[in-house]
């Protein structure tokens, strides 16, 4: 994923990453669960993360995550929540729809 964050790939792949995770988190709220909210959170955390290091990109003020932070980050507020396989599903989504256009990455 390093690779991605690196790359010309970088903004497709935050953007279907969000995409994403916020679909699992509307999965989330259709559940019933005794983590359903912690998971619902902890996707929601994550999105913030994802639209923080989009605008970094844009504004150039730098506000966003180091590359070689980011990925920690996100287990962290998945691990928070019991959402890890929600991250994982999204992780290899955005890195599907990224190859499956031809962007390099």
């Amino acid at each position: 994923m390093l690779a991605v964050l690196k790359s010309e790939s970088k903004e497709a792949f935050l953007l279907a990453l969000g995409h994403r995770l916020g679909l699992a988190a509307r999965f989330v709220f259709s559940e019933e669960g005794s983590d359903a909210l912690q998971q619902a959170q902890a996707c929601n955390e994550m999105m913030i993360s994802i639209w923080l290091q989009v605008w970094a990109m844009k504004d150039g003020e730098g506000d966003g995550y180091p590359d070689s932070e980011f990925l920690p980050v996100l287990l962290e507020k998945a691990d928070a929540g019991n959402a890890r396989s929600y991250l994982r599903d999204a992780l290899e989504a955005a890195l599907l729809y990224i190859h499956r256009d031809g962007e390099s990455g």
